[in-house]
């Protein structure tokens, strides 16, 4: 083996080529070596030398699968703990009075950190560890290598790359795409597949960061919403408005990032594609913000934009034994954090395969269900960005939006994720019925607050609206022990029960503004929710009942607080 520099050239032949040593692609091959430490990997990085701290790539949220898989799956938890920042949940304040005063602005968020830890990445940082880490484990890391082809074929593939000038190549059992938005097998193999959701983004990081609750310091009740001051900050804070909404996500070297996304219907890309353009965009739509940037124009270290980033793929996973993971597969939309997740359930089905084809198992089966479990995964995501843009400006119906989907982000597949049961086979095939009740569910949801946009649009008080139990309960129950797979799928049949009585409660609010009131009587089938009281009989919505109005606020006790709040935030008496 000859030297390249202070590198040793890779070898001829490995188990699993990693093309890519970004965030998937170092996560992936330090899994597989915790799974199975005799695994020859090597991971192919183009970019030479560490990666730049706080100027690198957008990415820095994590939410409860993601950071599960780094922290418990990948390891990485002291590093998380101690050197990156521990995250406030989600936070989002919706449009109001022209989004002049934080303060006037209805807010929804948690007062307090989350049970279960979440971070903000500095992903420069991160990176550098996660690469020594892999290092110290025995994966080959290759920096300065350009792939330039590959072959897959039965005995093994073949990999050519550039690497410092030099021509070079090696063969592996298994290859996999970890190269982003590049996607090299993704284009080999004409995998890419229009997902209908289109937006585009803009950001900057902000030297010296920012804390937005500077804007509103002076007024007392606001900042005593908090558990303690300061920690508004933590969040990944979410700024609403019609066809947009904009991040502020602190790192922990210092910076702030910042960005846009943006539907072009309403905002045009040209508006937002260079920091001049939506700095002058900022002042029109958000304009605190842009008097804080204007006035740090100093601060901005870089720039960076993404013209229609969602895609899907058609295909993920082959007994052929190559994979896709993390952005050479699919990319939805960044609003819910997602990114992390879809990295952490890739990189773990593709960890399964790997481990136990080199065990000599048949894997047939399993690469078809993963197949299918990541295309129900990205189908349940892309569900809730497409074609909601518009309602992010309606904030009477956003509220309904965000109330929905806080409580689905934290049961279903996240919870089986951090209970590591999502390659136990058994207990998925005994899950499923849950799972799928979940999708129809959300899925049917988005569809219902579209409907309810186009004919009710109303302001909001600026207040913040209480939490009720049902909320806590999915929040608190990512942390709560669960001693065998009987409990956890008592806890899924629970979960899918109160996700049927929020969908009813929500949908009967939404009918309030109509003509013809929904009946608090009858039955309702909460899997076709429709705002067309001349299809309630048609679709079926008092056929298959689960639960009536009534008996569903009995169950979701509180859910009226999100609309009906006096200027306190607390409910009416």
């Amino acid at each position: 083996m000859v030297e390249i520099g202070a590198m040793r050239a890779p070898a001829e032949h490995y188990d699993v080529a990693i093309l890519g040593g970004g965030l998937a692609g170092l996560t992936l091959s330090i899994q597989i070596k915790l799974a199975r430490p005799d695994t020859r990997v090597v991971v192919l990085e183009k970019r030479e030398g560490p990666a730049p701290l706080a100027a690198f790539k957008v990415g820095e949220s994590t939410v409860a699968s993601g950071a599960h898989y780094f922290s418990e799956v990948v390891g990485m938890r002291e590093h998380l703990q101690s050197e990156q920042l521990k995250k406030c949940g989600l936070r989002y304040f919706l449009p109001g009075e022209g989004n002049v005063d934080i303060t006037r602005r209805t807010e929804l968020g948690v007062p307090f950190f989350p049970p279960h830890d979440n971070f903000q990445l500095d992903r420069g940082l991160f990176e550098n560890k996660l690469a020594a880490r892999a290092r110290a484990l025995g994966v080959d890391v290759q920096q300065g290598a350009r792939v330039r082809e590959t072959a897959l074929g039965g005995d093994g593939h073949c990999v050519s790359f550039e690497q410092f000038d030099c021509e070079s190549g090696l063969t592996a059992r298994w290859i996999v795409d970890a190269a982003g938005r590049a996607g090299i097998l993704k284009r080999k193999l004409e995998l890419a597949e229009d997902c209908g959701h289109h937006i585009n983004s803009a950001w900057f990081r902000l030297g010296g960061g920012l804390d937005l609750e500077d804007w509103g310091r002076d007024d007392a009740a606001w900042m005593a919403r908090m558990s303690e001051p300061g920690i508004r900050m933590y969040s990944t804070n979410h700024l609403m408005g019609e066809g947009y909404w904009v991040w502020l996500i602190p790192l922990s070297t210092g910076p702030i990032s910042i960005g846009v996304c943006a539907d072009p219907r309403v905002h045009p890309y040209e508006e937002i594609n260079e920091f001049d353009r939506l700095l002058a965009w900022l002042h029109k739509h958000e304009p605190q913000l842009a008097a804080t940037v204007a006035a740090r124009r100093e601060d901005v270290e870089d720039f960076l934009r993404v013209k229609d980033f969602a895609y899907g793929v058609k295909q993920t996973y082959s007994t052929d034994r190559w994979s896709l993971v993390g952005e050479a597969a699919a990319f939805a939309d960044p609003f819910y954090s997602p990114g992390s997740d879809f990295i952490g359930y890739g990189n773990t089905f593709t960890a399964d395969l790997v481990v136990r084809d080199l065990n000599g198992e048949d894997i047939a089966a399993r690469v078809e269900y993963f197949n299918d479990m990541y295309q129900r995964l990205f189908a349940y995501a892309i569900a809730r960005y497409r074609d909601s843009y518009p309602i992010f400006g309606n904030p009477w119906v956003l509220s309904g939006f965000l109330t929905w989907d806080f409580y689905a982000s934290h049961v279903g597949y996240n919870l089986i994720f951090t209970r590591n049961k999502a390659t136990d086979l058994d207990f998925m095939k005994r899950a499923d019925e849950y799972l799928e009740r979940l999708e129809r569910l959300s899925s049917n949801m988005h569809q219902l607050v579209r409907e309810w946009h186009e004919i009710e649009r109303k302001p909001r008080a600026p207040v913040a609206p209480p939490a009720f139990a049902v909320l806590i309960q999915g929040l608190f129950g990512l942390v709560k022990e669960y001693p065998d797979d009987d409990a956890l799928l008592d806890a899924l049949r629970e979960h899918v029960r109160n996700s049927e009585a929020i969908a009813i409660a929500i949908l009967e609010r939404a009918a309030r503004a109509l003509p013809e009131s929904l009946p608090t009587d009858r039955a309702v089938n909460p899997y076709v929710v429709g705002l067309s009281p001349a299809r309630w009989q048609t679709d079926g919505l008092f056929e298959d009942g689960r639960m009536t109005v009534q008996e569903a606020r009995q169950i979701v006790e509180g859910i009226d607080g999100i609309w009906d709040t006096t200027a306190d935030g607390s409910p009416p008496a």
